[in-house]
């Protein structure tokens, strides 16, 4: 991990409109907002802690997610990329689209996030 921190965005970190969860697009960064460093899977796993902790302060799971966008700054990065998603999503995976991206710097995934927390049956 960088041992600089960066300023969080001037944005929510989720946005609750009846029962959609829509997340700010989000990224490898540790708590304290340090920038995680060495391997894509790295930082990918990073990214998808992250969307787990919005989840949960939102009242929501994994399971809840509909769709999720992934920003790559390299898209010799998509193979890592898929691994991570098996990692996080074994068995019942959302929609998804993978999206090659300038992304601020030294960010190298970015993860955007639909979920629904109404009934799903």
């Amino acid at each position: 991990m960088s041992d600089t921190a960066i300023t969080p965005p001037p944005a929510p970190t989720f946005r609750r409109q009846g029962d959609l969860l829509l997340l700010s697009g989000q990224v490898g960064v540790d708590e304290s907002w340090r920038p995680v460093t060495g391997a894509f899977q790295d930082e990918a796993r990073a990214a998808f802690a992250n969307v787990r902790r919005v989840l949960a302060d939102a009242g929501a799971r994994p399971d809840h997610i509909l769709k999720v966008t992934a920003y790559l700054a390299d898209l010799d990065d998509f193979a890592a990329y898929n691994e991570i998603w098996i990692e996080e999503f074994p068995e019942r995976r959302p929609a998804r689209t993978t999206i090659g991206a300038q992304l601020v710097t030294p960010f190298r995934v970015e993860l955007d996030v639909v979920a629904w927390l109404g009934d799903t049956h």
